[in-house]
């Protein structure tokens, strides 16, 4: 590699509803806020159609070679995410049902229970969460349904009749009972809608769920991401860095392992950040066995970053056997109470030990 490289940067952000480019500006914040390779401000730039941030590194007095310039791009896929909210009262409780069901009742979840102890604390905790979630939300859109008309086609069927008019009894109940007047404030504290959303998503890409006449939704956030990636891979970086943060390294290694252009795999080096893969392994076939394809077309380098504080999050799978040396356990000093929220979570963006891979120089 040149002595002043020129090295991009693909984030590909994980589970949330954000405002795009708000990673990618936190991102490029810490980065030239790291002291061991110090860089200077960043400045707006545009290649291949995308805009992104240019990072240069500092002149280091007495230093004989100079750290690579960076340029940081996000491939932003977060508007896809799906919204209960969005939904009508009865597409909103049946939605709801098949959330909990699906991450609930599987025979995969024993599996995952045996990963750690955190992790099972972490997934038993967001059960019982999903479930006063769905609680107070069958409370909420029977609300709903009490100042709507009652459907006709009820009356013509004795059996709906008598289940409607007792689901409308045990929510009402429900509502007025002392301990729900606490749940609210409970699952706001948890942020349970928040986790409600990434299980629905989550779900819904696992199984590729098709809405209406769309493509299903991992095909679709596939080829968002995709775009992205292709075109800055298009233009003549000495190396791309697809730095894929929670669910992002989902992404990334579906992506990465049906890769149509083999000439990208010696410029490609993959970082994942807290990955889940090794959670949803556990509910998802389909997503180990692109994991492996991944190791048998695997990128240049490939480093992995997990943390015990990160509760739902592990090492990748079989990734420091394919790649020793490079799957790297951090350690989160944050309260007890970050870790439950997942808060903890987005630590990654902010630890040294990241930032100094993402902007140290690659021997050539």
């Amino acid at each position: 590699m040149s002595e002043q490289a020129l090295r991009a940067i693909v984030l590909i952000p994980g589970l949330k509803r954000v405002e795009r480019f708000s990673r990618r500006d936190l991102l490029a914040e810490n980065l030239a806020n790291t002291e061991i390779r110090p860089m200077q401000s960043p400045e707006p730039v545009k290649v291949g159609g995308e805009s992104g941030l240019r990072l240069k590194p500092r002149a280091l007095r007495g230093a004989t070679r100079q750290g690579p310039s960076i340029d940081l791009f996000e491939a932003y896929w977060a508007d896809m995410l799906t919204s209960s909210a969005e939904m009508s009262p009865w597409k909103r409780l049946a939605s709801g049902f098949e959330l909990v069901f699906f991450w609930l009742i599987s025979r995969g979840n024993l599996s995952a229970l045996r990963l750690s102890p955190t992790i099972a604390i972490g997934l038993l905790a967001g059960g019982v969460l999903l479930v006063l979630w769905y609680i107070s939300l069958t409370v909420i859109v029977a609300a709903a349904l009490r100042t709507t008309p009652e459907p006709a086609f009820l009356a013509s069927v004795p059996a709906l009749q008598s289940l409607f008019t007792w689901f409308m009894e045990v929510t009402a109940w429900i509502e007025t009972s002392a301990p729900y007047f606490i749940l609210p404030l409970l699952l706001s504290a948890f942020r349970a809608d928040e986790l409600a959303q990434m299980a629905m998503f989550s779900k819904d890409y696992l199984e590729n769920r098709q809405r209406e006449m769309h493509a299903g939704m991992r095909e679709r956030v596939r080829r968002r991401v995709a775009e992205t990636i292709d075109r800055v891979l298009a233009e003549p970086y000495d190396e791309v860095f697809i730095v894929a943060h929670s669910f992002g390294s989902i992404v990334a290694i579906d992506l990465l392992a049906d890769w149509p252009h083999p000439a990208d795999r010696d410029r490609i080096y993959l970082f994942t950040l807290g990955s889940p893969e090794a959670v949803l392994s556990c509910r998802s076939q389909w997503l180990a066995g692109e994991r492996e394809q991944l190791f048998q077309h695997s990128p240049a380098v490939w480093v992995d970053f997990h943390s015990p504080s990160d509760w739902l999050c592990k090492a990748v799978t079989d990734h420091a056997r394919h790649y020793p040396g490079n799957s790297h356990q951090l350690w989160f000093n944050r309260p007890l109470v970050e870790r439950v929220t997942g808060r903890t979570h987005m630590a990654y963006y902010f630890d040294p030990k990241v930032l100094q891979a993402l902007t140290s120089d690659r021997d050539p």
